[in-house]
């Protein structure tokens, strides 16, 4: 009966979100691309390269695995944190998969600490808002290089994680239910690939940062 209730949830949630949540993530995207990409992204060649950085990086197989599988848990971990749940420990491993102990939970709070790894970018996230914040000159060039990085390491985790974990006992996916999880993951795909555009495309940090840093300037 449990599992059945389950699966009820999963397909009334899941097609609501692939029906409103998706398509308005998608007219995000759109909307941001007519706004910012006008021509070439300000450091075309250091995104460029560090796009063919990361894929070259792929080749480096057991520790991408461990690094993609350590990020896993502490999406996990991190959402466990902002949901207050009390997180026991932590392992992971090159190959073998990871594992985080926390206390039990309803329901509720279990769907976005299972879905966490495969929406969150937990590598590009922090590269993207330093990005944002960073001034015209030779560190928005090396950060834009890190950005590309980024953006293939998310991509590649991201492909890992669906591949260990759509099937099999403990998987993160099945506990949520399909057509939920997907859902999720391309409605994050499409943020995130807005905000990449909104950032990359955008030369100068935005004014309220300057005026900040501006008035600590005077200041000092």
């Amino acid at each position: 009966m449990l599992r059945l209730l389950r699966v009820m949830i999963d397909l009334v949630v899941g097609c609501a979100a692939w029906v409103f949540v998706v398509p308005w993530c998608a007219q995000v995207l759109i909307q941001t691309w007519r706004l910012q990409a006008v021509g070439p992204p300000p450091d075309e060649y250091a995104l460029g390269g560090g796009l063919v950085l990361g894929v070259l990086s792929m080749l480096w197989r057991k520790p991408n695995l461990l690094v993609h599988t350590t990020l896993h848990e502490f999406a996990h971990a991190l959402l466990c944190v902002l949901l207050f749940v009390r997180v026991g420990a932590i392992s992971a491993s090159a190959g073998q998969g990871g594992e985080i102990r926390h206390t039990p939970v309803d329901p509720i709070r279990a769907v976005p600490i299972l879905i966490a790894p495969y929406v969150l970018p937990m590598i590009l996230g922090p590269v993207l808002l330093a990005r944002f914040l960073c001034p015209p000159g030779i560190l928005q060039g090396i950060l834009s290089l890190l950005c590309g990085v980024a953006m293939s390491m998310h991509l590649h985790g991201l492909w890992l994680n669906l591949r260990y974990n759509i099937y099999g006992k403990g998987a993160d996916l099945p506990r949520v239910g399909y057509v939920l999880s997907f859902a999720l993951v391309v409605a994050s795909l499409l943020l995130v690939a807005s905000a990449s555009v909104a950032v990359l495309y955008d030369a100068q940090p935005p004014q309220w940062w300057r005026e900040l840093f501006a008035e600590s300037t005077q200041e000092g």
